[in-house]
């Protein structure tokens, strides 16, 4: 190695610890500023992305089920009905804001929100009273999904709806299949 050489590695080497120290420095100041910034943020009232309040649905009265898929040995369902109340002392919840979840032996479901009020295969739908997606503080509505496929009628089914911003409504239970009724799915609130 020349003399020449050995200056640009030694001009390298200072330039790569120079660059470490900077990048220490600027990492240690940064979490010091982090840590001295622990008080109230500046807009207080805002909700956390993450926190989930207390739960504002329900469940009111039994989950009926059917099965829209005719000639399947065994008892299947892949039609659901359900009633919910707003249990929250005010405000409103926005069902269109709503996750509903389907959890079953091996079978779990995200389902979507369907734009008519007969869902179709893999999503729900609200009845809400006076129509739309705000359902307000002890007002009640039929939940109405439809599964991607049928299941055992006589699995552990839970349903989770979730609000925006709250915690879930877990509903569990059996599924009650109604008589042969065309019309019996369509009324859960004739309990």
């Amino acid at each position: 190695m020349g003399g020449s050489e050995a200056y640009t590695h030694l001009e390298l080497a200072v330039i790569f610890a120079a660059f470490v120290a900077v990048t220490t420095l600027f990492s240690l100041v940064s979490l010091g500023a982090s840590a001295m910034d622990s008080g109230p943020s500046p807009d207080s009232g805002a909700d956390p992305v993450l926190a989930a309040g207390e739960p504002r649905l329900a469940p009111a009265g039994e989950v009926t089920g059917s099965s829209s898929v005719p000639g399947l040995p065994g008892t299947y369902i892949d039609t659901l009905a359900f009633r919910v109340v707003h249990t929250g002392e005010s405000g409103c919840v926005d069902l269109s804001r709503a996750t509903v979840t389907v959890m079953t032996g091996t079978y779990l479901e995200i389902l979507t929100l369907s734009g008519s009020s007969l869902p179709g295969p893999g999503t729900w739908s609200a009845a809400v009273p006076g129509g739309g997606t705000l359902l307000f503080s002890g007002e009640e509505c039929t939940i109405r999904l439809c599964l991607d496929r049928p299941v055992p009628a006589d699995e552990a089914l839970t349903v989770l709806v979730r609000p925006e911003g709250n915690a879930p409504c877990s509903i569990t239970g059996p599924v009650r299949i109604p008589a042969t009724d065309a019309n019996s799915l369509s009324s859960p609130d004739k309990d």
